[in-house]
C-alpha cells in the first residue's frame, strides 16, 4: 500500500491498477493446502464459492479506505496451474467452465451489487495457448468459424470448444481477457490472439504477466 500510495502522488494521472488472487485460504480449498492441485469446495453457488466472491469485495474495500482504487479484478492467476499436482507455486484451479459458472454466480453478482460495480472482470490471466477455448466457454458473443477460416491445428480446438454451453449470464459481467505470454513457441499470436479477437472484439485482449523472455524460466 505505501508504495502504490507513494506512486499514486508523483503520477501525472490517476493511476490503473488491478488485483489478481493466486489462491483462496486453504480452508475453502480441495487439497487443505495453498500449493498444489486444488480448487474451490463445493460447486458455484455455494458457501465457498459465495465467500471466496466476498474477498474480492473485502479486498477493494480495504483498499479504499487507504484511497487505492481498482480498474479492474482478475478471476484468478493462472487457474491451470491449480489442476497441476506439485504445483510449488500459490494457486488455485479452475476449468473455464467452473470460471465461468462462479462468475455467473457469485462473482459477477458480489460485484454488481457493490459499490465497486465499475471495475472490470476479467478471465483467463493464464497461457494464451488457452485461447480461443477458455474463452469460448465463458463467452456466449461469437460464431463458430468453419475449418478453412483459421489455421490448423487450432481449428479442431475451437470446433470443440463451439459444442462447451456458453452462459450469458456470465458474460454480462466480463470486461476482458488476461493473457501471460508464455510459451510463444507452442501458441504464437497469430493462432491465438488474432483468433480469439475476431471471435470477441468486444473484449479487451491485456497481456497481465510477462517476463524477460517467452520461456517460464526467463
Amino acid at each position: 500500500i505505501p508504495i502504490l500510495q507513494a506512486a499514486q502522488a508523483v503520477a501525472k494521472r490517476p493511476l490503473s491498477l488491478y488485483a489478481s488472487p493466486w489462491t483462496s485460504p486453504v480452508w475453502m480449498k480441495t487439497n487443505g493446502a495453498m500449493t498444489g492441485r486444488g480448487t474451490l469446495k463445493g460447486s458455484p453457488g455455494d458457501k465457498y464459492h459465495r465467500a471466496w466472491a466476498k474477498y474480492f469485495i473485502r479486498f477493494l474495500d480495504e483498499y479504499a479506505k487507504h484511497n487505492l482504487t481498482f480498474w479492474a479484478v482478475t478471476a484468478g492467476n493462472e487457474p491451470t496451474a491449480g489442476e497441476i499436482v506439485f504445483y510449488p507455486f500459490q494457486c488455485l484451479g479452475f476449468s473455464p467452465e467452473h470460471q465461468r459458472d462462479f462468475i455467473a454466480q457469485d462473482l459477477g453478482p458480489a460485484l454488481a451489487n457493490s459499490s465497486h460495480r465499475h471495475v472490470q472482470l476479467i478471465i483467463l490471466d493464464d497461457q494464451r495457448v488457452m485461447l480461443p477455448y477458455w474463452a469460448q466457454v465463458v463467452s456466449p458473443h461469437s460464431s463458430c468459424p468453419g475449418p478453412t477460416a483459421i489455421s490448423q491445428p487450432w481449428a479442431l480446438v475451437t470446433l470443440f470448444s463451439c459444442q462447451v454451453l456458453k452462459d450469458p449470464v456470465a458474460a454480462s459481467y466480463i470486461s476482458g481477457i488476461g493473457i501471460h505470454w508464455y510459451l510463444d513457441f507452442l501458441a504464437p499470436i497469430d493462432l491465438t490472439l488474432s483468433i480469439t479477437h475476431h471471435l470477441f472484439p468486444n473484449y479487451f485482449l491485456l497481456s497481465t504477466e510477462a517476463s524477460t523472455g517467452s520461456y517460464f524460466w526467463e
